[in-house]
């Protein structure tokens, strides 16, 4: 274990046992190993059993019930002893009901600090669809979310390539604070990016009316401008235990989260969610699910509101949009 900085005891980690859900358990093993937590492991049944399309849903009887509960309690201890935890306290918990309801209910009983889960999962009459339960749970996470690939597995150390999507709001105050918390355990590089939604309607429309020239100077303005919000976002401290760099880039947002991505061969992309209006939820939403669905590497998701304990190292502040273009916050939001 490494001299944390950032305070995690419990880790969360939703299962359908499926492979999926094994990867999620292997990173969660790896991040109890590494602070010093415990894994609370917790599958969801749900509420009632599927008949037929026409037929819909009928209610579980209560024999028939008590019975999946102890045959998936089971199953619980036998996906434990199946994937390797030495050294790590690893707690089984069955619920029943709505999964992402029951996970968000089972983090505040248990005082979850970090949940992690994967992307893709078992599917199928009775089964935990992993993937869209963790997609509706990120639309009003109680705590930062890990999303796992199937085929990642876990490196040397912790993160060692960090990439922090944000824009330059108060929204995203919180979220570079994890970001750096999370870098300074062990990344060598964390980048902090701002993506500005460069719609093809608008650069056709200044294509129209200025020269080139000066286009291209807009776009070096704007990009000079985000720069210098995003430093008084960051304290000088934040630079010490590793490289950090600010960047901004103009496109589709995931596009250039994931291809920033793939050019720094980040080990982990943090995002986050915002308070905004529902336009702006969808939007940032939007951004999330594609980059949560696409991304080779694990991705955390920080919620709106959460008071992480180390997010007084970062300066609050707050920023107006950039120019005449949208500046487009690409730290995602409620789905």
């Amino acid at each position: 274990m490494a001299n944390a900085s950032i305070s995690i005891h419990n880790v969360m980690c939703p299962t359908d046992f499926s492979d999926c859900a094994a990867s999620a358990f292997a990173e969660s093993v790896r991040l109890a190993r590494w602070f010093g937590a415990k894994i609370t492991l917790l599958h969801v049944i749900p509420p009632a059993v599927p008949t037929s399309v026409d037929m819909g849903y009928l209610p579980t009887p209560a024999g028939i019930g008590e019975a999946v509960r102890k045959e998936k309690l089971e199953e619980l201890q036998r996906f434990v002893a199946a994937n390797d935890h030495h050294g790590v306290t690893v707690e089984t918990l069955c619920r029943e009901g709505d999964a992402p309801h029951e996970i968000r209910a089972a983090v505040r009983e248990t005082g979850a600090d970090l949940v992690v889960m994967g992307t893709h999962g078992r599917s199928g009459l009775g089964r935990l669809v992993l993937g869209s339960v963790t997609e509706a749970l990120l639309t009003d996470a109680p705590v930062p979310v890990l999303t796992v690939h199937r085929d990642v597995a876990g490196g040397k150390g912790l993160f060692r390539q960090v990439l922090c999507a944000a824009d330059a709001s108060e929204w995203s105050a919180g979220t570079i604070a994890f970001a750096i918390e999370i870098a300074a355990e062990d990344a060598l590089h964390l980048t902090v990016l701002n993506v500005i939604e460069d719609l093809p309607e608008t650069r056709a429309w200044a294509q129209g009316h200025y020269a080139m020239r000066e286009v291209e100077s807009f776009h070096e303005d704007l990009e000079r401008a985000a720069i210098a919000e995003l430093q008084k976002l960051i304290p000088d401290e934040a630079r010490v235990s590793c490289r950090l760099e600010e960047h901004v880039r103009f496109g589709r947002p995931d596009r250039e989260i994931l291809r920033v991505a793939a050019e720094e061969g980040a080990d982990l992309i943090v995002m986050g969610t915002h308070g905004r209006g529902a336009l702006d939820r969808a939007l940032f939403g939007s951004t999330v699910r594609r980059v949560v669905r696409a991304a080779t590497c694990p991705v955390a998701v920080f919620p709106a509101g959460y008071l992480w304990p180390a997010t007084s190292l970062v300066r609050q502040h707050t920023a107006e949009p950039i120019g005449a273009y949208r500046a487009t916050a690409t730290e995602g939001g409620r789905l």
